[in-house]
């Protein structure tokens, strides 16, 4: 005979209080985790950015960017290709591939080795050519949780990363950043969905055609566009404006695109380590982050970087926010200062 009913209830209650109460502190602790996305590196170990040494003004843009949104940016200088070593070139490379992107290549290699020279569990790396939406920092907050609870993962998280990691360790490449994307044939049915007030409108994904639709291929429509992100294995991407890396993502890099050999330009070849399965990524679709283009010299210089519009422009808010009519200012204080006096004279005296 087993225990008698009036044990076995007591029990089993006791048993879900203590089950939801597990719940509920690793629910706490996620959240608690998410909330690094809201710190000065959103929520990786670093944030550096590539440009140009002589690229003083698009630094000015970023240094402004960075101060305005809470943000702390390390800046890897840009390498010209034309400069470079000829022992130093990688094997494989085509033989039209332009000064322009060998040096573009060098300098992210250059901050994938940083990462290595580090402690750092991962790290966000930046182009200095682009914009993002004023939100950003919900958006990967909201990023972060929706990774801590992932249907996509290949493995359970470890305890270090349930403890440590806000986006966690299973991805070589997270990228954020691409202008166009388009996930593999073969799983679609693999994909995280959830909603974002942030997202561009759907008038604004059409624009850029891949996108639009690797998003219905994921199984988005009409009515979900313009509402929610998407987070799938990184399969076809374009543009390197943002991502972040693991250290066994820059490992895998570094051993992939300059120890084996690199061909053309940095974001092809990561595509196609992506593509061939010899780094593991996830894409952000639409991204959190693409390209500055209004118009001059400051904007992008990709030749083909998609539509730049995220709904808002960082940037844009930015100019708004620091506007400032000083000696308007003062007329209306010294308005409200005569208001105040006039009103003052004009109450009966106390008697």
């Amino acid at each position: 005979m087993g225990p008698p009913r009036a044990i076995l209830l007591p029990a089993l209650l006791l048993m879900l209080i203590i089950s939801d109460t597990v719940d509920l502190k690793s629910a706490t602790h996620q959240e608690s985790l998410a909330k690094h996305a809201l710190n000065s590196s959103l929520g990786f170990g670093e944030i550096v950015y590539i440009s140009m040494p002589d690229r003083t003004d698009r630094q000015d843009a970023m240094t402004l960017l960075a101060s305005t949104f809470g943000i702390k940016l390390k800046l890897i200088p840009g390498v010209r290709g034309s400069e470079m070593s000829p022992k130093a070139m990688p094997d494989g490379l085509y033989r039209k591939t332009r000064p322009s992107e060998l040096g573009c290549w060098r300098a992210h290699v250059n901050a994938w080795r940083h990462l290595l020279d580090s402690d750092m569990d991962t790290l966000l790396i930046f182009e200095d050519d682009l914009d993002w939406n004023p939100n950003l920092k919900k958006t990967m907050e909201t990023l972060s949780l929706q990774m801590q609870n992932s249907k996509i993962r290949l493995s359970e998280p470890s305890d270090y990363e349930r403890a440590n990691a806000p986006y966690g360790l299973d991805w070589d490449v997270l990228d954020i950043g691409s202008c166009k994307d388009s996930g593999h044939p073969d799983f679609k049915d693999i994909s995280q969905i959830w909603d974002d007030p942030d997202v561009p409108d759907i008038g604004v994904t059409k624009q850029n055609q891949l996108m639009y639709e690797s998003l219905h291929n994921f199984g988005l429509t009409d009515a979900d566009i313009g509402k929610k992100r998407l987070l799938a294995p990184a399969y076809l991407t374009v543009c390197t404006s943002a991502y972040a890396i693991t250290r066994q993502g820059a490992e895998r890099l570094l051993m992939a695109m300059s120890y084996i050999g690199f061909r053309n330009a940095v974001d092809t070849d990561m595509s196609r380590a992506f593509r061939e399965g010899r780094v593991r990524g996830y894409m952000l679709t639409p991204p959190a982050i693409s390209q500055f283009r209004i118009g001059g010299s400051k904007d992008t210089d990709n030749r083909d970087p998609g539509d730049p519009r995220l709904g808002r422009s960082a940037r844009k808010w930015m100019v708004d926010n620091m506007k400032l009519d000083n000696w308007e200012d003062y007329r209306r204080f010294k308005q409200e200062k005569l208001a105040k006096v006039t009103e003052e004279s004009s109450l009966p005296a106390r008697g």
